[in-house]
């Protein structure tokens, strides 16, 4: 009878492997379906793929985007924070951007 898995063993620092579990737990998947997406999508790709992210609460270490990035997002959106262009060509773009 064929089997339909394999498996692929490993060594990674144990930091490195509690902060993955961590990751795909939030990604709501275990670490070894995470490694077959990972794998799938390098496939796919024929290298890396874009990436996969979750965003951080502001306490937490590797926070993407991080809080600074985040408020300004928030301020975009609010409509409190100016935003630039659209342009019709580069050297409106510049002018605009190095009038402050």
């Amino acid at each position: 009878m064929a089997r339909n898995s394999a498996t692929i063993a490993f060594r990674v620092k144990p930091e490195i492997k509690r902060r993955a579990d961590a990751l795909f737990e939030r990604l709501g998947m275990t670490t070894s379906t995470g490694m077959n997406v990972l794998l799938m999508q390098t496939l796919d790709h024929h290298g890396f793929a874009a990436p996969v992210v979750v965003s951080y609460d502001d306490d937490e270490e590797d926070e993407y985007p991080n809080a600074e990035t985040r408020a300004v997002l928030d301020r975009v959106l609010a409509g409190t924070e100016p935003m630039h262009g659209p342009f019709g060509s580069v050297d409106e773009m510049f002018d605009d951007l190095m009038k402050d």
